[in-house]
């Protein structure tokens, strides 16, 4: 086979290709490119005149939205051009206006016979491959196993581990935090009597309520049965109270629907604060249930705080 013909099954192959292809030289400028970039760049407004274009000046004069990572792709660009680093991948989000999508894009240096070990005819492949269905999936097994599948709301393992970060910004930067347990008051009593699907619908119509009455920035989360729990960045003890005695008053003063007529319920709360000396929010959560104790004791629906004194409505 001639240079002319293997020249011409080159660029049939790369055309053939799914993933969108350029091929760079040892300065950044663009000297060929295959039919799905220029495909993706007619489909998306962009220009055909990419040949002769530098890709890595391209990046260095990105602005807005997506700038840092093509700041950071243009560099590694250079990176790999000049022999630093073999290769270079990363993922970025590439959105348009009616569409969400991601893509894998690589560098990878051009290792032929035809490049020499001189850095000024080293040439670099740069593929973008759409993984949009990829990340899609990985978006929707992330939020499965972030949410409870009764109420919608987040699960244990996300409290936690939202929990975590927050007890570090405490420790770090001093910034209060706090937390509050929920139980559905006589839960069992409900199953008992009214059967499970009024104790689901029970704990989806209190969730409901406890989302209209906590904050913007708070974490509501479903940790177990009939237990919820209430993250409050930003917010010291009496502050955490206040939102939750507002939730308490939010359902003693509704009522959800059973087979046999109306069903009342009432809550009661345990309130903490984070501590710095805290090893886990774990700790947080004991204090919680402590509190949540002293409330159930007290008669339920009301509030208990682990280290301020407070009185709440107690029902009856």
């Amino acid at each position: 086979m001639d240079w002319l013909s293997e020249r011409r099954l080159a660029g049939a192959v790369l055309d053939a290709l799914t993933a969108s292809i350029c091929v760079v030289d040892h300065s950044g400028v663009i000297v060929a490119v295959n039919e799905a970039w220029r495909r993706f760049s007619d489909e998306n407004g962009g220009s055909d005149a990419f040949l002769g274009m530098n890709y890595i000046e391209v990046c260095r004069r990105a602005t807005g939205a997506g700038a840092d990572a093509a700041h950071r792709f243009g560099h590694n660009i250079e990176e790999v051009l000049t022999c630093r680093r073999d290769r270079f991948e990363m993922e970025y989000p590439c959105h348009s206006p009616d569409t969400r999508r991601w893509f894998l894009t690589r560098v990878t240096r051009l290792e032929t016979e035809a490049v020499s070990h001189d850095d000024t005819d080293c040439v670099a492949v740069i593929t973008h491959q759409d993984i949009t269905a990829r990340k899609l999936l990985e978006f929707e097994l992330k939020m499965l196993a972030e949410t409870d599948e009764l109420t919608g709301l987040k699960n244990r393992r996300k409290f936690l581990a939202t929990a975590d970060k927050v007890l570090e910004r405490l420790k770090g930067e001093g910034m209060p935090a706090s937390m509050f347990i929920i139980d559905l008051d006589h839960f069992k009593e409900i199953n008992d009597t009214h059967g499970h699907a009024a104790g689901d619908e029970a704990l989806r119509h209190v969730a409901e309520l406890f989302k209209r009455g906590i904050r913007c920035g708070d974490l509501l989360a479903r940790i177990g049965g009939e237990e919820f729990a209430v993250l409050l960045p930003n917010t010291d003890e009496w502050g955490a109270i206040m939102v939750a005695e507002r939730v308490r008053a939010l359902v003693a003063d509704s009522t959800t629907g059973t087979g046999e007529g109306k069903l009342k319920l009432t809550v009661s709360i345990g309130v903490t604060t984070l501590w710095k000396s805290d090893s886990s929010p774990d700790a947080a959560l004991g204090r919680a249930d402590a509190a949540l104790y002293r409330a159930k004791e007290n008669g339920r629906n009301c509030v208990r705080a682990a280290t301020v004194e407070f009185i709440s409505p107690i029902g009856v």
